[in-house]
């Protein structure tokens, strides 16, 4: 069985567009921050940077 992660990620765009883009995210456990960032790059990677710092969180969690 799985289970289901408390933790939400937000991405916010900081400035710059398509490859120069700043993105900004956050890892939320319902409305405390639990860990910040930033990326830069298109939206995606920038999401998969905070999907990898959230799946640690969650390793940790578990431990």
């Amino acid at each position: 069985m799985s289970e289901q992660s408390s933790y939400q990620i937000k991405l916010r765009l900081k400035g710059g567009s398509g490859p120069n883009a700043n993105w900004h995210w956050e890892i939320l456990d319902g409305e405390k921050v639990i860990k910040t960032g930033s990326a830069v790059g298109p939206e995606h990677k920038a999401f998969a940077t905070a999907r990898i710092a959230k799946e640690k969180l969650e390793k940790t969690q578990s431990k």
